[in-house]
């Protein structure tokens, strides 16, 4: 099985029945059906594809704690071939950052390292100058230095192009026998 299919399965969604009908209509969209027109054969077998490839987003996204329902659920083995295979396919790879970014190992994506908002103080500025004063050199001065400082750092982060940090990364994730 593999890791998307793993994924399907343990997602409590109607929809996760459509795995087996989607392939074999992406096979033989005529399955069941009598096709009057052109456009319904290949409506059937794009959607099919459609599901086939997505499927697993829609269950992986229904779940409300993904990283605790998944965990002990797949093999090492199914982690390493998904990511190699998140190298070559568009949709495993954009289910692979899903997954990164609920992890809070994304840095593209990630929601930790948001910057906290500057809060304004209360005394008033004094905007007049004079010719000669750099009016830019203070900027991001007056103590503003001190919020960078609190801001929140993801010791989790990974590079996504990083095979084995990824691999690792999901094992450890979702506790891989």
């Amino acid at each position: 099985m593999t890791f998307e299919e793993k994924v399907i399965k343990n997602a409590a969604i109607r929809e996760r029945n459509l795995a087996r009908p989607a392939k074999l209509a992406a096979q033989k969209p005529d399955t069941g059906v009598k096709i009057l027109k052109k456009g319904a054969f290949y409506l059937i077998q794009d959607c099919a594809k459609i599901t086939q490839k997505y499927l697993s987003h829609l269950a992986y996204s229904s779940l409300k704690d993904p990283a605790k329902e998944l965990k002990g659920k797949f093999t090492k083995a199914e982690i390493i071939d998904f990511v190699g295979r998140a190298t070559e396919e568009g949709h495993t790879r954009q289910l692979l950052h899903i997954i990164l970014t609920d992890l809070g190992a994304s840095a593209q994506f990630n929601t930790a390292t948001v910057d906290k908002p500057i809060e304004s103080s209360s005394k008033e500025v004094d905007l007049t100058y004079s010719e000669d004063e750099d009016v830019y050199g203070d900027y991001n001065d007056d103590g503003l230095e001190e919020l960078e400082d609190d801001q929140p750092t993801n010791t989790k982060e990974v590079d996504v192009n990083d095979s084995t940090g990824v691999i690792d990364l999901l094992i450890k994730a979702f506790a891989a026998k």
